[in-house]
């Protein structure tokens, strides 16, 4: 093959392009520390390091985000949980002190009002927030669990219940309600011991008390009638077994033999709601259905009346507010998107909120109000008081009795043989409220035992959760290091091998100029 003098001095200017290009190359990986400058440099390494990236920022956000969030929410309920449980053990306290047989009326006295400051802390913890969201109401994070100040709103809500909600209670009935020193008050015939009689009476207690007593409701034409109210009972696979005959809605009024048939005399086959107490007192027919196993009644009842610290329906129950209803009227036929001004809240079920802290990998990080928050605590603190101050009352009234005997010579024959009847009255009076006190502080003691074992086992789950937070957070910390690591040698270049890199192009664009210049000098006459 012949080679030219133009096929030469092309090869060269070759040479020296390529070197040039070695050295402009090396020279940018020296100054911005990176392989290539833009993909087509290396196709491979543009693809490998764009998975990274994607791979970086997603560990980033479980490392970066994710787990610090799950972190703090869990700091925050376990916190409250701890605080809660804290406030059941000084109720246990309480509890302890009470069913004692030994207590005196100061005792009694001081328990209620430990009580009375410990009822106004159950619920406070369960209004815990993080970052301005609710840690215990599921998916509803932008409201509280209690009501933070007394309110006037009516709610209608649905309660559900089973046969392990079925109870009987002790009501005492007949019991001296007048002034003691008042002896023309004393009818023989009605305020003899004979009676005061402890009562056992079958119920279910809703949610609340004090509820609407004027219930009616709006028919679709416009025109109000009585709440139809029905107690049918179910079993568990949703068939009826059973259908009351009669419900009636009933109050506590100033009548205390009234009072007293509301517990004491009721039909078989009727179920009766005393919006004072809220409780359902069922008739004997009626509780022998409850008391089968699989068994289960729904109810509706509306509330206006709101105490602050009174849990919120909605997170418990199925519930309907209304904006405007000065009539008390309860519009139930009316649809959602008809006649209800209000909010519409759907049967609260389990809402769990869960984190993703890695990849594929999530936990539940929060607790439902019912878990922990029972609205039964309460209820069952209000019915420890109520019994506590029943016998402090009965205690009072047999003290001034006692005291009017020490003084009976300076009485009629009549009115002696008063005090010593009254005397008997309201010493089988305190004689049962005694009683029923130690007795329901007794089975407290066990119910509330349950309470602070449901929170208890909140905080042993929370504690693992941790646990296992704390392993994932350094598993997925060692991850975002490697693919760091990964990252950094894939992109970016050695300096001290891409100067020397760049050095030695630089010597063979030298040389290659070199050559280039003794070539450019020679012609024919060299070769003559």
């Amino acid at each position: 093959m012949r080679i030219t003098n133009g096929i030469i001095n092309n090869n060269t200017k070759s040479n020296i392009l390529v070197n040039k290009e070695y050295s402009d190359k090396y020279n940018t990986m020296v100054a911005t520390g990176q392989k290539i400058t833009r993909p087509s440099d290396d196709p491979i390494i543009a693809i490998r390091a764009l998975r990274l990236n994607n791979n970086i920022s997603e560990i980033n956000q479980y490392h970066g985000k994710n787990i610090p969030d799950a972190e703090a929410w869990l700091d925050v309920t376990e916190t409250a949980l701890t605080q809660t449980e804290s406030v059941l053990a000084d109720v246990q306290k309480q509890l302890t002190q009470g069913a004692s047989d030994d207590n005196t009326a100061q005792n009694r006295k001081d328990i209620l009002e430990n009580l009375k400051g410990l009822r106004d802390q159950l619920y406070s913890s369960g209004n815990a927030d993080y970052a301005g969201r609710t840690v215990f109401t599921g998916y509803r994070t932008g409201e509280s669990l209690t009501f933070m100040k007394d309110e006037t709103q009516l709610y209608t809500m649905v309660q559900n219940f089973t046969d392990a909600d079925f109870e009987t209670i002790n009501y005492i009935s007949g019991t001296f309600r007048k002034d003691v020193n008042d002896l023309s008050q004393y009818d023989p015939a009605k305020d003899n011991q004979t009676n005061v009689k402890s009562n056992e009476v079958p119920r279910l207690r809703l949610a609340y008390d004090n509820l609407t007593s004027v219930q009616q409701k709006i028919n679709e034409d416009g025109t109000t009638g009585p709440l139809n109210q029905k107690f049918v009972i179910k079993d568990k696979d949703g068939q009826t077994i059973y259908s009351a005959t009669t419900f009636s809605v009933e109050e506590i009024g100033t009548d205390p033999e009234k009072n007293d048939e509301l517990y004491t005399k009721i039909d078989p086959d009727e179920v009766r709601l005393i919006t004072t107490t809220g409780e359902l007192i069922l008739g004997e027919n009626v509780a022998a259905q409850m008391r089968k196993e699989g068994s289960n009644v729904s109810i509706e009842y509306s509330k206006d009346d709101w105490r602050k610290n009174d849990p919120r329906p909605e997170h418990y129950y199925a519930a309907q507010t209304y904006d405007k209803d000065a009539d008390r009227l309860v519009r139930y036929n009316y649809s959602e998107d008809e006649k209800n001004p209000g909010t519409y809240y759907a049967d609260f079920v389990d809402q769990k909120i869960n984190y993703e802290i890695a990849y594929n990998q999530k936990i539940e990080i929060n607790v439902n109000a019912d878990e922990v928050f029972k609205t039964s605590i309460a209820r069952d603190v209000d019915e420890l008081m109520e019994v506590t101050q029943s016998c402090l009352d009965a205690e009072e009234k047999l003290n001034k009795v006692k005291e009017l005997e020490k003084k009976i010579d300076s009485y009629s024959d009549d009115d002696k043989k008063k005090i010593l009847e009254l005397l008997d009255t309201v010493q089988k009076e305190f004689d049962f409220y005694k009683e029923k006190m130690q007795k329901m502080f007794s089975h407290g003691l066990t119910v509330f035992k349950g309470y602070s074992e449901a929170v208890n086992n909140k905080i042993s789950a929370y504690g693992s959760l941790s646990a296992r937070l704390e392993l994932t957070k350094s598993r997925v910390g060692e991850q975002l290091d490697n693919f760091k690591e990964l990252a950094d040698k894939n992109i970016n270049v050695e300096l001290t091998e891409s100067a020397i890199d760049l050095k030695n192009a630089e010597l063979a664009l030298e040389a290659a100029q070199q050559a280039a210049a003794k070539v450019a000098k020679a012609s024919l006459l060299n070769y003559l």
